[in-house]
Protein backbone atom coordinates (compact mmCIF):
# COMPACT_ATOMS: atom_id res chain seq x y z
CA UNK A 1 0.00 0.00 0.00
CA UNK A 2 1.59 3.20 -0.97
CA UNK A 3 2.11 5.39 2.31
CA UNK A 4 0.29 9.37 1.71
CA UNK A 5 2.37 12.09 1.48
CA UNK A 6 2.67 14.20 5.00
CA UNK A 7 1.85 17.86 4.02
CA UNK A 8 4.95 20.00 5.81
CA UNK A 9 6.47 16.86 6.71
CA UNK A 10 9.24 18.57 7.94
CA UNK A 11 7.29 20.86 10.50
CA UNK A 12 5.67 17.57 12.25
CA UNK A 13 9.56 16.23 12.53
CA UNK A 14 10.26 19.14 14.32
CA UNK A 15 7.26 19.33 16.42
CA UNK A 16 7.59 15.76 17.61
CA UNK A 17 10.81 15.40 17.82
CA UNK A 18 11.89 13.70 20.92
CA UNK A 19 8.62 12.27 21.27
CA UNK A 20 9.36 8.98 22.21
CA UNK A 21 11.01 9.75 25.57
CA UNK A 22 7.95 10.10 27.37
CA UNK A 23 6.96 7.34 29.76
CA UNK A 24 5.24 4.18 28.65
CA UNK A 25 3.79 2.40 25.64
CA UNK A 26 4.24 4.30 22.16
CA UNK A 27 0.71 5.19 21.88
CA UNK A 28 0.58 7.04 25.59
CA UNK A 29 4.16 8.52 24.53
CA UNK A 30 2.64 10.12 21.35
CA UNK A 31 -0.45 11.25 23.28
CA UNK A 32 1.28 13.06 25.59
CA UNK A 33 4.12 14.82 22.97
CA UNK A 34 0.60 16.19 20.94
CA UNK A 35 -1.05 17.09 24.16
CA UNK A 36 1.71 19.35 25.03
CA UNK A 37 2.15 20.95 21.83
CA UNK A 38 -1.70 21.46 22.15
CA UNK A 39 -1.12 23.20 25.40
CA UNK A 40 1.90 25.12 24.37
CA UNK A 41 0.10 26.88 21.82
CA UNK A 42 2.29 25.33 18.78
CA UNK A 43 -1.04 23.97 17.29
CA UNK A 44 -4.10 25.72 17.50
CA UNK A 45 -7.93 25.06 17.86
CA UNK A 46 -9.32 23.70 14.72
CA UNK A 47 -5.74 23.22 12.79
CA UNK A 48 -5.82 18.99 11.42
CA UNK A 49 -4.24 17.05 12.53
CA UNK A 50 -2.09 14.71 9.93
CA UNK A 51 -3.87 11.61 8.84
CA UNK A 52 -2.88 8.41 10.47
CA UNK A 53 -1.51 6.34 7.84
CA UNK A 54 0.95 9.03 7.12
CA UNK A 55 1.58 10.64 10.61
CA UNK A 56 2.39 6.59 11.31
CA UNK A 57 5.18 6.84 8.18
CA UNK A 58 6.89 9.58 9.54
CA UNK A 59 6.83 8.58 13.10
CA UNK A 60 8.35 5.08 12.02
CA UNK A 61 5.57 3.21 14.14
CA UNK A 62 2.17 0.99 13.04
CA UNK A 63 -1.42 2.76 12.47
CA UNK A 64 -2.40 1.04 15.77
CA UNK A 65 0.28 3.13 17.77
CA UNK A 66 -0.81 6.59 16.03
CA UNK A 67 -5.43 5.54 16.04
CA UNK A 68 -4.55 4.83 19.67
CA UNK A 69 -2.84 7.95 20.41
CA UNK A 70 -5.22 9.85 18.85
CA UNK A 71 -8.58 7.96 20.11
CA UNK A 72 -6.94 9.10 23.96
CA UNK A 73 -6.97 12.41 22.91
CA UNK A 74 -10.43 12.63 21.76
CA UNK A 75 -11.55 10.68 24.72
CA UNK A 76 -10.28 13.38 27.32
CA UNK A 77 -11.71 16.42 24.92
CA UNK A 78 -8.24 17.55 23.21
CA UNK A 79 -8.97 16.62 19.27
CA UNK A 80 -12.45 15.29 17.37
CA UNK A 81 -12.46 13.42 15.23
CA UNK A 82 -15.07 12.60 12.50
CA UNK A 83 -14.72 9.70 9.73
CA UNK A 84 -14.26 12.19 6.11
CA UNK A 85 -13.17 15.19 7.81
CA UNK A 86 -10.02 13.88 9.85
CA UNK A 87 -8.99 14.90 13.37
CA UNK A 88 -8.86 18.44 14.36
CA UNK A 89 -7.56 20.14 17.80
CA UNK A 90 -11.00 20.94 19.70
CA UNK A 91 -11.82 24.74 20.22
CA UNK A 92 -11.83 23.90 24.04
CA UNK A 93 -8.50 22.16 24.47
CA UNK A 94 -6.39 23.63 27.10
CA UNK A 95 -3.54 26.28 25.01
CA UNK A 96 -1.55 29.00 26.16
CA UNK A 97 -0.65 31.75 23.71
CA UNK A 98 0.49 31.12 20.23
CA UNK A 99 3.86 29.61 19.43
CA UNK A 100 5.54 29.19 16.93
CA UNK A 101 7.12 25.38 15.93
CA UNK A 102 10.74 26.67 15.75
CA UNK A 103 13.22 25.20 12.49
CA UNK A 104 15.85 25.83 15.22
CA UNK A 105 16.42 22.49 16.48
CA UNK A 106 16.79 23.18 20.10
CA UNK A 107 17.14 20.61 22.56
CA UNK A 108 15.55 21.52 25.94
CA UNK A 109 17.76 19.76 28.35
CA UNK A 110 20.21 18.77 26.16
CA UNK A 111 19.68 15.20 24.40
CA UNK A 112 20.24 11.93 26.25
CA UNK A 113 24.24 11.10 27.02
CA UNK A 114 24.62 8.89 24.46
CA UNK A 115 23.05 10.56 21.64
CA UNK A 116 25.39 11.33 18.60
CA UNK A 117 24.08 15.06 17.71
CA UNK A 118 24.27 16.00 14.37
CA UNK A 119 21.35 19.38 14.20
CA UNK A 120 23.85 21.75 16.02
CA UNK A 121 27.28 22.65 14.74
CA UNK A 122 29.67 23.81 17.43
CA UNK A 123 33.68 23.66 18.14
CA UNK A 124 35.22 21.31 20.73
CA UNK A 125 36.87 22.82 22.96
CA UNK A 126 40.43 21.57 24.12
CA UNK A 127 42.10 21.72 27.81
CA UNK A 128 44.60 24.19 26.59
CA UNK A 129 42.18 26.23 25.41
CA UNK A 130 39.93 25.97 28.75
CA UNK A 131 43.09 27.71 30.72
CA UNK A 132 43.46 30.11 27.99
CA UNK A 133 40.37 31.63 28.43
CA UNK A 134 40.23 31.32 31.79
CA UNK A 135 43.33 33.55 32.26
CA UNK A 136 42.06 35.85 29.24
CA UNK A 137 39.08 36.71 31.60
CA UNK A 138 40.82 38.27 34.57
CA UNK A 139 40.79 41.73 32.96
CA UNK A 140 37.18 41.63 32.74
CA UNK A 141 36.94 41.84 36.66
CA UNK A 142 38.89 45.75 36.78
CA UNK A 143 35.54 47.90 36.27
CA UNK A 144 32.43 47.85 36.78
CA UNK A 145 30.61 49.72 34.08
CA UNK A 146 28.08 48.90 31.29
CA UNK A 147 28.95 48.72 27.59
CA UNK A 148 26.22 48.82 25.51
CA UNK A 149 27.68 48.50 22.23
CA UNK A 150 30.41 46.50 23.41
CA UNK A 151 33.82 46.22 24.95
CA UNK A 152 35.67 49.36 22.89
CA UNK A 153 38.99 47.46 22.33
CA UNK A 154 37.13 44.95 21.28
CA UNK A 155 34.96 47.36 18.98
CA UNK A 156 38.64 48.41 17.67
CA UNK A 157 40.26 45.31 17.19
CA UNK A 158 37.09 43.93 14.82
CA UNK A 159 37.47 47.30 13.10
CA UNK A 160 41.08 46.94 12.26
CA UNK A 161 40.09 43.23 11.37
CA UNK A 162 37.30 44.73 8.58
CA UNK A 163 39.09 47.58 7.52
CA UNK A 164 42.52 45.17 6.61
CA UNK A 165 40.40 42.68 4.30
CA UNK A 166 39.14 45.73 2.66
CA UNK A 167 35.54 47.04 4.32
CA UNK A 168 36.51 50.22 6.23
CA UNK A 169 35.32 50.64 9.06
CA UNK A 170 35.41 52.41 12.20
CA UNK A 171 35.32 51.31 16.01
CA UNK A 172 32.19 53.07 15.90
CA UNK A 173 30.50 50.94 13.40
CA UNK A 174 30.83 47.89 15.63
CA UNK A 175 28.16 46.88 17.47
CA UNK A 176 28.93 43.48 19.97
CA UNK A 177 26.30 41.58 20.32
CA UNK A 178 25.51 38.13 22.86
CA UNK A 179 25.92 35.95 19.64
CA UNK A 180 25.36 36.27 15.88
CA UNK A 181 21.46 35.34 16.64
CA UNK A 182 20.98 38.04 18.74
CA UNK A 183 22.15 40.60 16.01
CA UNK A 184 20.60 39.09 13.43
CA UNK A 185 17.42 39.04 15.77
CA UNK A 186 18.12 43.19 16.52
CA UNK A 187 18.47 43.92 12.65
CA UNK A 188 14.76 42.19 11.94
CA UNK A 189 13.64 43.59 14.80
CA UNK A 190 14.44 47.21 14.06
CA UNK A 191 13.91 46.94 10.38
CA UNK A 192 10.61 44.89 9.62
CA UNK A 193 7.03 45.45 10.20
CA UNK A 194 4.38 42.76 9.74
CA UNK A 195 3.21 41.92 6.91
CA UNK A 196 6.76 43.22 5.18
CA UNK A 197 8.09 41.03 2.80
CA UNK A 198 11.77 39.33 3.48
CA UNK A 199 14.54 37.85 1.05
CA UNK A 200 16.45 34.51 1.97
CA UNK A 201 18.50 31.99 0.09
CA UNK A 202 16.63 28.56 0.09
CA UNK A 203 17.99 26.77 1.73
CA UNK A 204 19.27 28.29 4.52
CA UNK A 205 20.03 29.12 8.49
CA UNK A 206 16.80 28.33 10.36
CA UNK A 207 17.78 30.68 12.91
CA UNK A 208 17.13 33.71 10.07
CA UNK A 209 13.91 31.74 9.02
CA UNK A 210 12.45 31.78 12.48
CA UNK A 211 13.70 35.00 13.53
CA UNK A 212 12.13 36.85 9.89
CA UNK A 213 9.02 34.42 11.06
CA UNK A 214 8.76 35.60 14.05
CA UNK A 215 8.73 39.06 12.99
CA UNK A 216 5.47 38.77 10.94
CA UNK A 217 7.19 38.87 7.69
CA UNK A 218 6.51 37.01 4.50
CA UNK A 219 9.40 35.17 3.30
CA UNK A 220 10.70 34.67 -0.36
CA UNK A 221 13.56 32.49 -1.18
CA UNK A 222 16.29 32.70 -3.81
CA UNK A 223 17.22 29.31 -4.94
CA UNK A 224 21.28 28.54 -3.96
CA UNK A 225 22.47 26.31 -6.72
CA UNK A 226 26.14 25.12 -7.29
CA UNK A 227 28.11 28.38 -7.42
CA UNK A 228 25.69 29.98 -4.93
CA UNK A 229 22.24 32.28 -5.57
CA UNK A 230 22.37 33.44 -9.41
CA UNK A 231 22.15 37.18 -9.24
CA UNK A 232 19.68 37.46 -12.19
CA UNK A 233 17.10 35.11 -9.75
CA UNK A 234 18.23 37.44 -6.96
CA UNK A 235 17.14 40.61 -9.20
CA UNK A 236 13.88 39.00 -9.82
CA UNK A 237 12.93 38.43 -6.70
CA UNK A 238 13.96 41.27 -5.26
CA UNK A 239 11.96 43.44 -7.84
CA UNK A 240 8.86 41.16 -7.97
CA UNK A 241 8.44 41.55 -4.19
CA UNK A 242 10.34 44.71 -2.89
CA UNK A 243 11.43 43.22 0.25
CA UNK A 244 12.22 45.05 3.43
CA UNK A 245 15.33 42.62 4.40
CA UNK A 246 17.41 40.20 3.19
CA UNK A 247 19.94 37.62 4.27
CA UNK A 248 22.47 36.26 2.61
CA UNK A 249 25.76 33.87 3.25
CA UNK A 250 28.05 34.16 0.14
CA UNK A 251 30.71 32.14 1.70
CA UNK A 252 30.59 29.05 2.91
CA UNK A 253 26.67 28.71 2.35
CA UNK A 254 24.95 27.39 5.44
CA UNK A 255 24.27 24.73 4.88
CA UNK A 256 25.61 23.84 1.17
CA UNK A 257 28.96 25.25 1.92
CA UNK A 258 29.02 26.80 -1.84
CA UNK A 259 30.96 30.45 -2.12
CA UNK A 260 29.33 33.03 -4.41
CA UNK A 261 32.17 34.65 -7.31
CA UNK A 262 33.71 37.77 -6.75
CA UNK A 263 31.71 38.18 -10.18
CA UNK A 264 28.57 37.40 -8.75
CA UNK A 265 29.17 39.33 -5.79
CA UNK A 266 29.62 42.64 -7.73
CA UNK A 267 26.17 42.11 -9.64
CA UNK A 268 24.15 41.08 -6.35
CA UNK A 269 25.64 43.80 -4.25
CA UNK A 270 24.59 46.34 -7.22
CA UNK A 271 21.27 45.38 -7.26
CA UNK A 272 21.18 45.39 -3.19
CA UNK A 273 22.86 49.65 -3.84
CA UNK A 274 20.51 50.51 -6.47
CA UNK A 275 17.24 49.21 -4.57
CA UNK A 276 18.51 50.06 -1.05
CA UNK A 277 17.75 46.87 0.14
CA UNK A 278 18.61 46.85 3.76
CA UNK A 279 20.44 42.96 3.91
CA UNK A 280 22.32 40.83 6.60
CA UNK A 281 25.49 39.51 5.22
CA UNK A 282 26.51 36.70 7.31
CA UNK A 283 29.99 36.17 8.33
CA UNK A 284 29.54 33.53 10.71
CA UNK A 285 31.61 30.75 8.36
CA UNK A 286 34.17 33.48 6.51
CA UNK A 287 36.65 32.28 8.23
CA UNK A 288 36.45 28.09 8.15
CA UNK A 289 38.22 27.59 4.32
CA UNK A 290 39.99 24.57 4.28
CA UNK A 291 41.99 25.86 0.59
CA UNK A 292 45.59 28.01 0.29
CA UNK A 293 43.53 30.21 -1.69
CA UNK A 294 41.44 32.83 0.35
CA UNK A 295 37.97 33.37 -0.21
CA UNK A 296 36.58 36.01 -2.14
CA UNK A 297 36.13 39.91 -0.53
CA UNK A 298 33.05 40.05 1.22
CA UNK A 299 29.76 41.23 -0.71
CA UNK A 300 30.07 44.60 1.42
CA UNK A 301 33.08 45.65 0.03
CA UNK A 302 31.74 45.86 -3.49
CA UNK A 303 29.21 48.30 -2.53
CA UNK A 304 30.64 49.92 0.59
CA UNK A 305 27.36 52.73 0.45
CA UNK A 306 24.98 50.14 0.39
CA UNK A 307 22.64 49.09 3.16
CA UNK A 308 24.57 45.89 3.90
CA UNK A 309 24.82 44.48 8.08
CA UNK A 310 28.26 42.24 8.34
CA UNK A 311 27.03 39.85 10.94
CA UNK A 312 29.93 37.86 12.77
CA UNK A 313 30.56 35.34 15.64
CA UNK A 314 33.36 33.48 17.37
CA UNK A 315 30.57 30.29 18.25
CA UNK A 316 32.05 28.96 14.97
CA UNK A 317 35.88 30.13 14.90
CA UNK A 318 36.48 29.02 18.43
CA UNK A 319 33.28 28.33 21.06
CA UNK A 320 29.78 28.85 21.09
CA UNK A 321 29.88 29.08 25.23
CA UNK A 322 31.34 32.45 24.77
CA UNK A 323 28.13 34.02 23.00
CA UNK A 324 30.09 36.79 21.55
CA UNK A 325 28.45 38.31 18.07
CA UNK A 326 29.05 41.87 16.35
CA UNK A 327 27.73 43.85 13.93
CA UNK A 328 29.59 45.57 11.09
CA UNK A 329 26.83 48.78 10.38
CA UNK A 330 26.67 51.12 7.96
CA UNK A 331 26.48 54.61 8.93
CA UNK A 332 22.54 55.14 7.89
CA UNK A 333 21.54 52.31 10.94
CA UNK A 334 24.02 52.85 13.56
CA UNK A 335 21.58 54.88 15.44
CA UNK A 336 18.71 52.57 15.56
CA UNK A 337 20.77 49.44 15.59
CA UNK A 338 23.00 50.88 18.42
CA UNK A 339 19.61 51.99 20.31
CA UNK A 340 18.28 48.10 19.90
CA UNK A 341 21.21 47.08 21.06
CA UNK A 342 21.09 49.01 24.16
CA UNK A 343 17.47 48.61 24.92
CA UNK A 344 18.15 44.56 24.62
CA UNK A 345 20.51 44.21 27.53
CA UNK A 346 22.91 47.19 28.43
CA UNK A 347 25.53 45.54 27.28
CA UNK A 348 27.09 41.67 27.13
CA UNK A 349 29.29 39.59 29.32
CA UNK A 350 32.58 41.59 29.84
CA UNK A 351 34.23 38.01 30.89
CA UNK A 352 33.50 36.82 27.22
CA UNK A 353 34.46 39.81 25.51
CA UNK A 354 37.67 40.02 27.46
CA UNK A 355 38.08 36.77 25.89
CA UNK A 356 37.44 37.28 23.22
CA UNK A 357 39.86 40.61 22.63
CA UNK A 358 42.62 38.20 23.84
CA UNK A 359 41.86 35.40 21.06
CA UNK A 360 41.37 38.01 18.52
CA UNK A 361 45.26 39.41 18.87
CA UNK A 362 46.14 36.28 17.03
CA UNK A 363 43.39 35.87 14.83
CA UNK A 364 45.49 34.67 12.04
CA UNK A 365 46.85 31.46 14.74
CA UNK A 366 43.16 30.95 15.44
CA UNK A 367 41.94 30.73 12.61
CA UNK A 368 44.64 28.30 11.46
CA UNK A 369 44.27 26.14 13.96
CA UNK A 370 40.75 25.76 13.93
CA UNK A 371 40.89 25.00 9.68
CA UNK A 372 43.34 22.38 10.42
CA UNK A 373 40.61 20.80 12.70
CA UNK A 374 37.81 21.32 11.20
CA UNK A 375 39.30 19.81 7.61
CA UNK A 376 40.02 16.85 9.22
CA UNK A 377 36.70 15.85 10.76
CA UNK A 378 35.31 16.95 7.52
CA UNK A 379 37.38 14.13 5.31
CA UNK A 380 37.03 11.68 8.01
CA UNK A 381 33.29 11.99 8.22
CA UNK A 382 32.84 12.47 3.83
CA UNK A 383 35.26 8.45 3.65
CA UNK A 384 33.06 7.36 6.39
CA UNK A 385 30.05 8.20 4.56
CA UNK A 386 31.89 7.03 1.18
CA UNK A 387 32.32 3.63 2.41
CA UNK A 388 29.39 3.06 4.57
CA UNK A 389 26.33 4.94 2.86
CA UNK A 390 27.87 4.83 -0.81
CA UNK A 391 24.36 5.83 -1.94
CA UNK A 392 24.05 9.02 -0.02
CA UNK A 393 25.22 12.01 -2.03
CA UNK A 394 27.02 15.19 -1.63
CA UNK A 395 29.82 17.62 -2.71
CA UNK A 396 32.69 18.23 -0.29
CA UNK A 397 32.83 21.89 0.50
CA UNK A 398 36.04 23.60 0.86
CA UNK A 399 34.77 25.37 3.78
CA UNK A 400 32.21 25.57 6.52
CA UNK A 401 30.47 23.14 8.93
CA UNK A 402 27.95 20.97 6.92
CA UNK A 403 27.74 18.33 4.45
CA UNK A 404 24.57 18.64 2.33
CA UNK A 405 23.09 15.21 1.92
CA UNK A 406 20.76 13.66 -0.96
CA UNK A 407 19.24 10.96 -0.06
CA UNK A 408 17.93 8.55 -3.15
CA UNK A 409 14.59 8.57 -1.75
CA UNK A 410 12.60 11.06 -0.43
CA UNK A 411 11.42 10.80 3.42
CA UNK A 412 14.10 12.46 5.52
CA UNK A 413 11.76 13.88 7.86
CA UNK A 414 10.64 10.22 8.25
CA UNK A 415 14.52 9.18 8.80
CA UNK A 416 15.17 11.38 11.34
CA UNK A 417 12.77 9.49 13.73
CA UNK A 418 13.35 6.27 12.45
CA UNK A 419 17.47 7.08 13.42
CA UNK A 420 16.44 8.25 16.87
CA UNK A 421 15.78 4.93 18.52
CA UNK A 422 19.82 4.35 17.33
CA UNK A 423 21.14 7.63 19.32
CA UNK A 424 21.80 9.76 16.16
CA UNK A 425 19.79 12.97 16.60
CA UNK A 426 18.99 14.57 13.26
CA UNK A 427 18.01 17.09 11.47
CA UNK A 428 15.43 17.38 8.24
CA UNK A 429 17.09 19.57 5.55
CA UNK A 430 14.08 20.27 3.79
CA UNK A 431 13.44 22.47 7.46
CA UNK A 432 15.83 24.53 6.19
CA UNK A 433 13.74 25.64 3.03
CA UNK A 434 12.40 29.06 2.84
CA UNK A 435 10.33 27.98 -0.84
CA UNK A 436 9.39 23.79 -0.61
CA UNK A 437 12.45 21.73 -0.97
CA UNK A 438 12.24 17.96 -1.37
CA UNK A 439 11.90 15.84 1.76
CA UNK A 440 15.42 14.49 0.60
CA UNK A 441 18.12 16.30 2.40
CA UNK A 442 19.81 16.28 5.68
CA UNK A 443 22.71 18.85 7.20
CA UNK A 444 25.19 16.78 8.64
CA UNK A 445 27.97 19.09 10.45
CA UNK A 446 31.49 17.78 10.90
CA UNK A 447 31.46 19.19 14.47
CA UNK A 448 31.20 16.02 16.39
CA UNK A 449 33.90 14.41 18.22
CA UNK A 450 36.23 12.96 15.46
CA UNK A 451 36.82 9.55 17.98
CA UNK A 452 32.72 9.00 18.18
CA UNK A 453 32.30 9.88 13.92
CA UNK A 454 32.70 6.49 13.00
CA UNK A 455 30.09 5.05 15.82
CA UNK A 456 27.66 8.03 14.32
CA UNK A 457 27.86 6.75 10.51
CA UNK A 458 27.55 2.58 11.60
CA UNK A 459 24.51 4.21 13.66
CA UNK A 460 23.42 6.04 10.44
CA UNK A 461 23.75 3.62 8.14
CA UNK A 462 21.95 0.68 10.44
CA UNK A 463 19.15 3.67 10.60
CA UNK A 464 19.28 3.94 6.78
CA UNK A 465 18.83 0.06 6.32
CA UNK A 466 15.60 -0.40 8.70
CA UNK A 467 14.42 2.66 6.78
CA UNK A 468 15.32 0.94 3.36
CA UNK A 469 13.57 -2.22 4.50
CA UNK A 470 10.36 -0.54 6.17
CA UNK A 471 9.17 2.10 3.49
CA UNK A 472 6.00 2.11 5.20
CA UNK A 473 3.86 1.77 8.22
CA UNK A 474 3.55 -1.43 7.91
CA UNK A 475 4.40 -4.07 10.43
CA UNK A 476 6.16 -1.35 12.78
CA UNK A 477 6.09 -0.97 16.28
Amino acid sequence: MTTPALPDAPRWAALLGGWRAHPGPLHARLTAALRGAITAGQLAPGERLPAERALAALLGVSRSTVVGALDDLAESGWVTRRVGSGTHVSPTAPRRSPVMTLRTPVAVGGPPDDTLDFTIAVPLLTNAQRVRMRGAAQDAFVESVYHPHGLPELRAVLAEVYTREGLATRPEQVVVTSGAQQAISLIAATVLRRGDHALLETPTYFGAIDVFRAAGAELHGVPVGERGVNPDDFARVVRAHRPRLAFLTPTYHNPTGTVLSPRDRGRVAGVIADEALPTIEDDTLYDLGFTDTPPPARLSTHAPGAPIVNVGSLSKLYWAGLRVGWMRVPDAYAGPLGQAKTLADFGGSLPAQHIALHLLSDLDTLRRDRREQVRAARDLLAGLLRAHLPEWSFRTPDGGQYLWIELPTPGASRFTHLAAPYGVRLFPGASMGVEPLPDRYLRLPFTLDPERLPDAVLRLRAAWAEFRARPGSEGLA
